[in-house]
């Protein structure tokens, strides 16, 4: 099998490293298009996030392999994978912001580690982003006097920096209420264009799923599925499925 995929994601049996998951993860094999999005989901979500962290290559696999942008990440030096995290942005609803830097300085953290920009072109290409996503406080103020919407807006603001290729979403909609949900979906439809999207906890705003997602990803201890659209994921048969459907 040619494992050389010059565009988005493709993995091949590949098993996530993980110690924080009591059961045996399944081998998935599967391809994320270029200008797609694709959801996985299922019934445990720390399980989705060790999927999502691999296909990020934040970690390797045990087995298989997954190539991303036509590289595979475990066979990366140092140097090689500080150049492709570059192309790779990552959202999470979970992991916090830093509480000691401003909001403006977080978003700027990635320009200065990874670029040659200088310290005034990273805070004008920051502020140019928190502008541009209609970001409405002072982005000097620290994330623990901000709302839950407002610090998902600077972690976007973050990870789109760099004009990363493809972006991983983690539960992007954690902990808001029904207006700032539909206003998260508002904005990352818009910033889905022309990148590869792959997220988890999309279940949680499934209006998100049914307009943009082309591809859904079933994946608990027992089965991976794939369905090529939110709609004949609904119509599946599947009882673990319709289970988890029935719960929403």
């Amino acid at each position: 099998m040619n494992k050389v995929y010059q565009a988005g994601i493709k993995t091949h049996v590949a098993v996530p490293y993980t110690t924080e998951i009591n059961f045996p993860l399944l081998p998935l094999s599967c391809q994320l298009e270029p200008s797609t999005l694709s959801c996985l989901v299922g019934p445990h979500r720390a399980q989705l996030r060790v999927y999502l962290q691999m296909l990020a290559g934040i970690s390797t696999p045990v087995k298989g392999w997954v190539s991303i942008l036509g590289q595979q990440v475990s066979e990366l030096d140092q140097h090689g994978w500080q150049k492709f995290r570059q192309k790779i942005g990552y959202l999470s609803g979970t992991a916090p912001l830093l509480s000691v830097q401003h909001g403006l300085m977080n978003v700027m953290l990635p320009a200065l580690y990874h670029t040659d920009l200088s310290f005034a072109q990273a805070t004008n290409k920051a502020r140019a982003i928190l502008e541009e996503i209609n970001c409405e406080f002072d982005p000097t103020s620290y994330p623990a006097a901000l709302n839950s919407f407002q610090r998902l807006q600077l972690a976007l603001a973050r990870a789109l920096i760099l004009n990363p290729e493809i972006l991983f979403l983690d539960v992007p909609f954690n902990d808001l209420g029904a207006k700032e949900r539909e206003k998260m979906a508002d904005l990352l439809g818009r910033y889905k264009l022309n990148r590869t999207v792959c997220m988890i906890g999309g279940l949680q705003y499934p209006r998100f799923l049914e307009r943009y997602a082309q591809q859904i990803i079933y994946i608990s201890e027992n089965k991976t599925i794939r369905f090529n659209s939110w709609e004949s994921f609904l119509l599946t048969s599947d009882p673990e499925i319709r289970d988890l459907l029935n719960a929403l």
